[in-house]
């Protein structure tokens, strides 16, 4: 009997010492991303439309992080996107179409928010670079992006937080927003569309590049509002706006032109 009770005893301290163990190793969500048995027969036709060398995104189950903290300081963050304008992944399989969403919505593109994006029927699964750049071209929505060239990657990485825009990066079978890339600090931050506390995540710039594939999009809105939002204190958002000849209205945010400098805040044709 006190044999048996050592053996549990011992039992119940190794599974113990596991626990430990696995709670100390980094979370990736890449490592639970697979296909659904009953997604398989659509998961495969799309695969098979693919260019060659090209992925799919994979289901990602939905979960809450423990270690983000809920108090978010945004001051000094490259792209400071506020949580109503963060987009969870609603189906499991539609990670590209909810990052998407959240740079449009930051954008204040109609385009990708009116309806939602993730309300659209062909937007509700699984997605790729060459799938994402079917339905921008559709939508006539001004984008870029690079895959499978790394360092095209970073470059439109640093513009993009230059830029205060964020972007679009892929890890195996999923996609989430990057919003911060500081090389100096060795800081790295994003969001995760499958984490529905849909806080912010900090990593290292090194252990940002290991998980990171090599797909990076950027979306640019037609009204181009962003360096208006991140220059808060521009004295042309103050002044009073009188018309003299219409009836008056309310004005958008960038009613008065601001000087822009063409080498950062360039768009694509």
């Amino acid at each position: 009997m006190q044999k048996k009770s050592i053996l549990l005893g011992l039992f119940a301290l190794g599974i113990l010492l596991l626990l430990l163990i696995n709670s100390k190793k980094e979370f990736k969500i890449e490592d639970y991303a697979y296909v659904p048995p009953e997604h398989l027969e659509e998961y495969l036709q799309l695969q098979a439309s693919l260019p060659d060398g090209e992925f799919l995104t994979k289901f990602t189950p939905a979960y809450v992080s423990t270690d983000t903290p809920a108090d978010e300081n945004l001051q000094n963050v490259n792209c400071p996107i506020p949580m109503q304008d963060r987009v969870k992944n609603h189906t499991g399989s539609q990670c590209v179409w909810s990052s998407i969403e959240m740079l449009g919505r930051w954008a204040e593109e109609p385009k990708l928010t009116n309806p939602p994006l993730t309300s659209r029927g062909k937007c509700r699964t699984y997605s790729s670079p060459s799938l994402a750049a079917r339905v921008l071209t559709e939508l006539n929505v001004k984008f870029e992006q690079t895959y499978r060239d790394r360092a095209a990657g970073v470059a439109m990485i640093k513009k993009a937080m230059a830029q205060g825009r964020g972007c679009l990066f892929d890890v195996p079978g999923h996609a989430m927003v990057l919003i911060h890339y500081d090389e100096a600090k060795d800081v790295a931050k994003y969001i995760d569309n499958s984490d529905y506390s849909l806080r912010i995540h900090t990593t290292t710039i090194n252990g940002f590049n290991r998980r990171w594939g090599s797909w990076i999009l950027v979306i640019y809105a037609d009204n181009d509002i962003i360096p208006v939002k991140l220059n808060r204190s521009l004295w042309s958002r103050k002044l009073p706006i009188f018309d003299r000849n219409n009836p008056q209205r309310r004005y958008p945010k960038d009613y008065v032109p601001i000087p822009r400098r063409p080498d950062i805040f360039n768009i694509p044709e």
